[in-house]
């Protein structure tokens, strides 16, 4: 700005003609803060690149009693629902939700995948997605006879919040929305399953025996 004050300057002494261009710079340069403001306003929100699958915001009040095997128990179905074990294992296989196989072999569904190699799972937010039967990781225990090693309601504990019967565990907590650290801003507050999808799961893992 002071080159072109100069410019001006020197122009007027001496007779020169003043460029368009130099008289117009110091306000543009002025506005553009303005219009830059203005354009990032009218930006739209950016996309996520996390928890896109309709994850809820809500969790369900659930009382935990004494189990038998572990520790803890929660014997009530969450909310009153009533799960459905063929939606229990498409929460499972959905990579971006329950990935359940990603860590724990289950004999059952390997032989399911022979014949059905994929399931289509639709998600809360009404997106239905291919999700693959037959790879299986073994981080976590095989599945196979859990529902024979724990009663209902601990299956139930394990799957809303498996660090209350084992807290040096990896698993996440599937219906809980708090007391994570470094969430991603995506996935702020909230779970990964709703109590219906819970009640699924449950209903699943009740047919490993």
């Amino acid at each position: 700005m002071v080159r072109i004050a100069m410019a001006v300057l020197a122009a007027a002494m001496f007779g020169f003609a003043i460029p368009a261009s130099a008289q117009t710079a110091p306000t543009a340069a002025k506005d553009a803060p303005a219009a830059a403001a203005k354009s990032e306003a009218k930006a739209p929100p950016k996309a996520k690149d996390r928890c896109q699958d309709g994850e809820p915001s809500e969790v369900a009040t659930y009382k935990i009693s004494k189990g038998e095997t572990l520790e803890k128990a929660i014997n009530e179905p969450l909310d009153g629902k009533t799960g459905d074990a063929d939606k229990g294992l498409g929460w499972m296989a959905h990579r971006r939700l329950g990935n359940c196989l990603a860590c724990h072999k289950i004999s059952k569904v390997l032989a399911m995948a022979e014949k059905t190699p994929s399931i289509k799972v639709t998600a809360l937010n009404g997106k239905t997605s291919s999700m693959p039967l037959g790879i299986h990781g073994e981080i976590g225990p095989p599945l196979d006879g859990v529902a024979n090693r724990y009663t209902e309601g601990e299956l139930r504990m394990l799957v809303v919040d498996p660090k209350t019967a084992f807290p040096d565990t990896i698993m996440p907590a599937f219906h809980k929305n708090s007391g994570f650290t470094r969430v991603h801003p995506d996935c702020q507050g909230l779970a990964i399953f709703n109590a219906q999808q819970v009640e699924d799961v449950v209903a699943f893992l009740k047919t490993l025996k």
